[in-house]
């Protein structure tokens, strides 16, 4: 294999190249988040007994691991956008703080509850699942109808993948709550130690309405996994000619079939040889499918990753940087219906602690990139350079969405006689128009400032 492939191909693994404190930080994400979300999956069935202060040290650590993780992306964040013009990126980073540590802080309270009664109350769990649920739905609605109105400035289909996408994540993040809630408000209230067999064994059923409501996501979960590959290979296509095409596929083909082969496994009725079975439902192999979301999500954040090893400038390499860490996140948290029981200690809730943080790193990346390519031509040029159609659409759809909202009111303000205005007054198609035509000049001109760019 030549090197250069075995160098492109190291990079698609996540070689470290470029952003070292973000792939740490990811890492450390990825890592706890699977041992929180899996730590009961992995003992079911050993002799695992009752729980100790060694697994109440374990959530324990979790919990500091990811609230130094959270406050050090919020300040990355708040750093990153502080010279903003928007004044809704400052209102949604304060309510954003307010609710990572309001739900940071139900955590510790919980820990302090074990440590002294070694018992917690379960109130508190759906207290930090419904602000986490809910926060993230409404920023992941604000960021798919922010998609939308950009694909009608520039008709890329991309756009519509992404709002569809956000769309089936926040199915998915509702119809995880009536499970949750019907799990959390069985008796008893507080959730004392018991060994995991038997917790697991006396785990209530869901009723007949919350299995459905739940069974739901079964539809639209292959809807989002196809779809985010898709966008990932789209953010990735740059490196199909250096890989060539047949290498290019199978690597990014990988994924998909592990998704795809993850899904059918876990929730297809399969009638197979018995020995198969036992193989597939062993806790090994149960395990790999468990990280299915995690597996996701660093797929897709390398992609964001793949882009900000191009761009040279900081701030801008900070919006990709802070968005593959959001995507990754987001992926994680949002693996539906965890934690499925009230466990001692409550294993799945630092998983669930980071859906609305991760929602809005997510909503800040693409809407600083989008604000920061609009408005500086430079940066422009160097995306037309590195080829990343993401970043050259969503600064032209910003772009649009800037002049349109200043051209439009001044437009309606003109006072001309009723025979002037049927003749010069432009309606707001001819408007979109004319700012198209605008946009296209100055693009045109940034490539005669640089020639070698339209080669």
């Amino acid at each position: 294999m030549p090197l250069d492939v075995w160098n492109e191909i190291r990079f698609m693994m996540g070689v470290i190249t470029i952003g070292k404190q973000a792939l740490i930080v990811i890492s450390l994400i990825a890592l706890i988040t699977i041992v929180d979300s899996q730590f009961i999956n992995l003992f079911y069935g050993t002799e695992l007994g009752i729980p100790t202060n060694f697994h109440l040290l374990v959530f324990t650590s979790s919990v500091v691991f990811i609230s130094f993780i959270s406050v050090a992306l919020l300040k990355l964040s708040r750093r990153t956008t502080i010279r903003t013009e928007r004044p809704l990126v400052k209102i949604v980073y304060i309510f954003t703080s307010l609710v990572q540590y309001s739900v940071l802080f139900i955590l510790f309270v919980m820990i302090l509850e074990m440590f002294i009664y070694q018992e917690y109350d379960k109130r508190l769990s759906l207290i930090a699942i419904y602000s986490s649920h809910f926060y993230a739905a409404i920023l992941l609605s604000f960021l798919t109808f922010t998609f939308l109105r950009w694909f009608r400035f520039v008709r890329s289909f991309s756009f519509l993948i992404y709002g569809v996408v956000f769309s089936v994540i926040i199915i998915l993040i509702l119809l995880t709550i009536p499970l949750l809630t019907e799990q959390f408000l069985s008796p008893p209230q507080t959730v004392y130690p018991r060994d995991y067999t038997t917790l697991i064994l006396n785990v209530i059923t869901p009723s007949r309405d919350i299995s459905f409501i739940y069974g739901l996501g079964n539809y639209v979960l292959p809807v989002m996994i196809i779809s985010s590959w898709v966008l990932t290979v789209s953010l990735l296509r740059t490196y199909a000619d250096r890989l060539g095409k047949y290498v290019f596929w199978l690597l990014v083909s990988i994924p998909l079939i592990y998704q795809v082969f993850t899904f059918l496994v876990r929730d297809a009725n399969l009638s197979l040889d018995p020995a198969l079975i036992q193989i597939i439902y062993s806790r090994q192999i149960q395990f790999l499918f468990g990280i299915s979301y995690q597996v996701s999500g660093l797929f897709f954040s390398i992609a964001f990753l793949g882009i900000a090893r191009k761009i040279k400038r900081e701030s801008m390499k900070n919006y990709l940087v802070i968005s593959s860490i959001g995507v990754m996140s987001l992926f994680i948290a949002m693996e539906p219906g965890i934690p499925f029981y009230a466990v001692y200690p409550p294993f799945g809730l630092v998983t669930i602690a980071l859906l609305g943080l991760s929602s809005y790193l997510l909503l800040v990346g693409m809407l600083g990139m989008a604000a920061y390519v609009s408005r500086d031509s430079k940066l422009r040029r160097e995306i037309q350079g590195i080829h990343s159609e993401l970043l050259k659409n969503v600064g032209i759809a910003e772009m649009q969405r800037e002049v349109e909202n200043r051209v439009l009111p001044l437009a309606d303000k003109i006072r001309l006689s009723e025979d002037m205005r049927a003749r010069m007054d432009p309606s707001g198609e001819d408007v979109k128009a004319m700012i198209k035509e605008v946009l296209e000049e100055i693009h045109s001109r940034d490539k005669q400032k640089d020639p070698h760019l339209s080669s």
